[in-house]
Parts: C-alpha cells; structure tokens; sequence
C-alpha cells in the first residue's frame, strides 16, 4: 500500500530556496515526519531538521558534511514515501522504515547526483513521538 503524502510539482531551478517548514505534530505518523525532514533538507530549515531527528544525531555532520543532503539537495520532485514497515531495534523501543524516491532536480555537489533518488528512512518513537535516524544505514 502507497501512502499518499503531499507532492511539490516541479522542480526549481539552480537556487537555494530557503523557507521553514513546520514541526509535525506529536501525533504525526512516520511518513509525515521523513516528509517533514526532507522538506527541510531542501528548504535549508536546520531547526526543523533538528527537531524531527533523534536527539543522539551528530548535528554538526548532518549539516556540514561536504557530501550530505543537507549542504547539496536544492529541490526534487515527484516525491514518494511509501507505507512505513516495522524495522528491528533495540529491546523495549519502536523503529519503523519506509521507502522513499524522488527525483533530485538539483544538487550542488557530493555523492547524489541529479536524477533518480531511492533511500529507505528509519524513524524511532522517542518521548511519545516519531523522529528520524537517518537514512540509508543510519
């Protein structure tokens, strides 16, 4: 089953558009959290992309590694997050992960290229909320 998140048509071109994106609330399901990080990577938010990650993330490589999303992803289109599943974790906690593809309209440089993107993303409840781990392996 596909769940359907709110897609930005299009893609803009060659500039940073910064703009905030708002904080899920305590009650959003998984996908509208990694929505809500994604938006934020595109849109340069780092309040909201620290707000909706586990508190343990290393904040300072999240938005100045040379190579990451946040430095590099300027917009994307047609945006999928599929149905999140139940992904292992530590005793007593609860991890989903989901899917996610997307096409990277433009990036400034490191190791996504422009084009077709396809990541999981994994959320942990953490304090009566849903908050991103990262993606890939993280």
């Amino acid at each position: 089953m596909l769940v359907l998140i709110p897609v930005l048509a299009g893609c803009w071109c060659g500039q940073v558009v910064r703009r905030e994106v708002p904080v899920p609330p305590a009650s959003a399901r998984p996908e509208e959290v990694v929505r809500a990080y994604i938006d934020a990577l595109l849109g340069k938010d780092a309040e909201t992309v620290r707000a909706v990650m586990v508190p343990e993330t290393d904040f300072d490589n999240e938005f100045n590694n040379p190579i990451g999303a946040f430095r590099n992803w300027i917009s994307a289109s047609d945006i999928t997050i599929d149905e999140s599943y139940s992904d292992p974790c530590p005793a007593g906690e609860k991890c989903r992960r989901m899917n996610v593809t997307m096409g990277l309209c433009e990036v400034n440089s490191g190791s996504y290229p422009d084009g077709d993107f396809a990541q999981s993303f994994g959320v942990r409840y953490v304090k009566d909320r849903w908050l991103v781990t990262g993606f890939g392996s993280g």
